[in-house]
């Protein structure tokens, strides 16, 4: 099988050696000059990934093409080469358009009353399209309606829950929560697995089952954000088509179970149950209110953790 895989970002790596390792042909394209670029994966990938005439794609033709990317540029390019290989694809102009932009995807959750973050305070925060809160800024309202960003009220962060899914087109499955925690509004710590408290996991499970049946996707792993403020609201906020960061690392899968979530990519089905063994936490080496600061990461064993995979569809 040819897989061709948009990108060299390290998250990709997991992806890229289950191919290896079960024989397909691989090939990445080379994308960006960003800083969580495998260098490896890089320095051998293609160019001209933009120009569908280009002779690339007469040497290669891809049977299934991986994307880990979500703006708008590079889920039009792979919507395209589906097209122009003749692959499935459920991308449309509606869902990139959700995927892509966080006004996008505010409309939807308020459309169908998943409790979204307030915006009446006189101080918000800015939010950018790029990934891990890069380009975040706090203003007064007025300022930022001014810019005509997209913004939300600045609160005070207790922690934000991660879930991680699949979905095979048919089904979403519930695969993972994880957990970071904030002081003065800057993550300190963070910890994988997790079960949910019975608030959270309340909102949270009514929240997918209401999104899952807007939303298709088709042969994903995604993720979705839930915050919960200082004062105990819990609102969505973040959908991202791509696992979060410390996949790269077998944070959620490979290092902690038996799992491996890149084979649900290719016809593997998750179980109805995934047995953890180890957790992952990571303390934040500073305080460090956008972004990430550098982490010490401890792997723990676990006596016994018995994941329910719930599905919804």
């Amino acid at each position: 099988m040819n897989i061709l895989i948009i990108g060299t970002k390290r998250k990709l790596l997991p992806v890229y050696n289950y191919c290896k390792d079960n024989g397909h042909n691989v090939v990445c394209t080379r994308t960006d000059e960003h800083e969580n670029n495998d260098w490896n994966l890089y320095e051998n990938a293609i160019a001209g990934y933009f120009h569908l005439e280009s002779e690339v794609y007469d040497k290669f033709i891809p049977d299934r093409i991986i994307n880990f990317k979500e703006q708008p540029e590079f889920l039009k390019l792979e919507r395209d080469l589906c097209v122009k290989f003749n692959l499935e694809t459920f991308l449309t102009d509606e869902l990139i358009e959700f995927f892509s932009t966080k006004d996008g995807q505010d409309k939807v959750f308020k459309s169908l009353n998943i409790p979204t973050v307030p915006n009446d305070s006189e101080t918000v925060l800015v939010k950018s399209e790029l990934s891990g809160g890069t380009n975040f800024e706090v203003m007064p309202r007025n300022k930022a309606v001014e810019q005509s960003n997209f913004f939300q009220d600045y609160l005070d962060i207790d922690y934000i829950v991660s879930c991680h899914f699949y979905s095979d087109g048919t089904k979403w499955y519930h695969l993972n929560n994880h957990i970071v925690t904030y002081e003065d509004n800057c993550p300190v710590e963070s910890a994988t697995p997790i079960q949910l408290n019975i608030d959270d996991r309340t909102i949270i499970e009514e929240s997918i089952k209401k999104l899952s049946k807007k939303i298709k996707i088709e042969n994903r792993l995604f993720g979705w954000q839930f915050l919960k403020d200082k004062n105990g609201n819990l609102y969505s906020i973040d959908f991202n088509l791509r696992p979060f960061g410390g996949f790269d690392m077998g944070s959620y899968d490979t290092d902690v179970s038996d799992q491996n979530w890149s084979s649900y990519l290719f016809e593997n089905t998750p179980p109805d149950y995934i047995t953890y063994t180890d957790t992952v936490r990571c303390l934040y080496k500073k305080k460090q209110q956008f972004g990430y600061s550098d982490i010490e990461r401890i792997k723990i064993n676990l006596t016994y953790l018995k994941f329910e995979v719930k599905t919804y569809d």
